[in-house]
């Protein structure tokens, strides 16, 4: 099995023949509602929406 481990908890296993495993750990933070805060929140949306794609994208493969 090969394991690539990306940033902020992101990893994608190969498990086998033509099947893979991704995993997404979401920090566990207090996000303030100032600016900062608001661009983490939509960064955090930005990859549930990636890993949605991915995932629409296997079940029409």
């Amino acid at each position: 099995m090969e394991k690539v481990k990306c940033e902020h908890g992101i990893e994608l296993e190969r498990a086998g023949e033509g099947e893979y495993v991704l995993r997404i750990r979401m920090p566990q933070i207090k996000i303030s509602s100032d600016p900062t805060g608001g661009h983490l929140k939509k960064a955090k949306n930005e990859i549930l929406l990636a890993a949605r794609n991915l995932i629409d994208q296997a079940i029409k493969g």
